[in-house]
């Protein structure tokens, strides 16, 4: 919703999920209410677009209306600590979209459906990261799965098989990009329910996680925001 809101890059989408679930495979947040949940999600988001975006908006108006809870810029940025620390400052990930567009050109040396393929293969991997079957795909199978579904769609280009994506680069397994394949033709089919991505092992620190009166509180009735240029923190 925020990515749509502010114009981000699907990049920077990716990223916030992928930060999530590497955080959650660490740490275990309270289940009691949604706020721990609400609070990692904003500042997963705000790192992402901390490492993608030109113009990133303020901690504040990250927090778009309709969400439940509002925090403080200086809840949101401890937080980002205990996720930078978490995530041992490792923030460039190699993701899908590290492909597509070679990935592409494979399928369609000539250049008459790159555009297409690239959008809709974009399309396909922002819906598959909610999924977590898909966690136990490399970002390469991931990238040549969603440009396979890609050209499923396009009548002159629907010969491709998993079987010639494995000679797209070093790594890939035919295995991999079927089985990735298959789950992305059933979330583009409609046949597959997703399972939200991201399980938890251990017990988080409290350190951040703590919501008091001071740092975090319920928003009143949302007023319509009137769209404008996001403010750069500098």
């Amino acid at each position: 919703q925020v990515q749509e809101y502010y114009g981000f890059l699907p990049l920077t989408a990716y990223l916030a999920v992928n930060y999530m679930d590497r955080f959650l495979s660490l740490h275990r947040l309270p289940q009691e209410d949604g706020w721990a949940m609400q609070l990692l999600a904003v500042t997963c988001l705000s790192l992402a677009a901390k490492m993608e975006e030109t113009l990133v908006p303020s901690l504040l108006d990250l927090q778009i209306e309709s969400t439940r809870y509002i925090f403080e810029p200086r809840t949101i940025l401890r937080m980002e600590l205990l996720v930078l620390t978490a995530l041992n400052w490792r923030l460039r990930s190699v993701t899908p979209f590290t492909f597509i567009d070679f990935f592409a050109c494979k399928v369609d040396p000539r250049g008459r459906h790159m555009r297409y393929l690239i959008a809709r293969a974009t399309q396909i991997i922002l819906a598959a990261i909610h999924d977590i079957e898909f966690l136990d795909h490399c970002p390469s199978s991931m990238a040549a799965a969603a440009v396979l579904c890609a050209a499923g769609e396009t009548p002159s280009l629907t010969l491709l098989n998993p079987r010639l994506a494995v000679n797209w680069c070093i790594g890939l397994a035919e295995e991999g990009v079927s089985s990735c394949y298959q789950l992305m033709q059933q979330l583009v089919g409609g046949k597959r329910a997703k399972t939200t991505a991201a399980a938890a092992v251990n017990l988080c620190s409290d350190e951040v996680l703590s919501c008091d009166s001071s740092s975090c509180t319920t928003p009143p009735p949302p007023k319509r925001r009137k769209r404008s240029p996001p403010p750069v923190i500098t």
